[in-house]
C-alpha cells in the first residue's frame, strides 16, 4: 500500500539523517583543537561508516580539509592524520 511505502521511505530518510549528524559530530570531535584525542570506539564508528561510498567521501573530504589547513592548526592536522590511520 502507498501509505506503508511512504512511511518506510520516511523512516529510511530519518535513519540516514541521524547517521549523518552522528558522523558529523564524531568528525568534528575527532579533528577539533582540544588537547586530547578521541576514543577508539568513536574512531571505529567512523571506520565503519567508510564502507558506504557517500559517507566515505564526506569523511575523507572533511579529513583532507583539516590536513590542508595552516601549520598553526597542527593539532587538527595531527588528529586528522590519526583518524585516517585508524
Amino acid at each position: 500500500n502507498m501509505l506503508d511505502s511512504i512511511v518506510k521511505a520516511a523512516s529510511g530518510l530519518k535513519e540516514k539523517v541521524a547517521t549523518k549528524s552522528e558522523v558529523s559530530k564524531i568528525l568534528n570531535e575527532a579533528t577539533n583543537n582540544d588537547n586530547w584525542n578521541i576514543s577508539n570506539s568513536k574512531l571505529q564508528v567512523l571506520a565503519d561508516h567508510t564502507y558506504d561510498w557517500n559517507e566515505y567521501n564526506t569523511i575523507m573530504k572533511h579529513l583532507w580539509g583539516k590536513i590542508s589547513s595552516k601549520p598553526k592548526n597542527w593539532r587538527q592536522i595531527f588528529k586528522a592524520l590519526h583518524a585516517m590511520e585508524y
